[in-house]
């Protein structure tokens, strides 16, 4: 299994044709998160909403029309900086001169 297919996300499905809280936009089609890129203070404000549905899935069962694009900008954003974690430093060093004097 990959990390992809094990995420947990949470889909949230408002009961309007859209619909602002904690910051994110949400439709009525539903809206994919990454569970951690939600703020403790986030997750309470859209537990809390009654106008908002949440349900949490696995990556793997997100409905087709569900908008993904929150989720898949977290995942984005993480491998990134994964990469960055995984690359050495540069450092410089001295250049030796090299050139011989005739």
């Amino acid at each position: 299994m990959t990390q992809l297919t094990t995420a947990v996300v949470l889909l949230v499905t408002a009961s309007l044709a859209s619909f602002r809280r904690a910051g994110l936009g949400f439709t009525n089609k539903g809206t994919a998160l990454h569970i951690d890129s939600l703020t403790d203070e986030q997750r309470a404000a859209i537990d809390a909403e009654p106008k908002l549905s949440v349900k949490e899935v696995s990556a793997d069962a997100i409905p087709e029309g569900v908008d993904r694009t929150p989720f898949d900008t977290f995942l984005a954003a993480q491998s990134q900086t994964e990469e960055k974690e995984k690359t050495p430093p540069v450092t410089k060093t001295k250049s030796a001169n090299t050139t011989a004097k005739a």
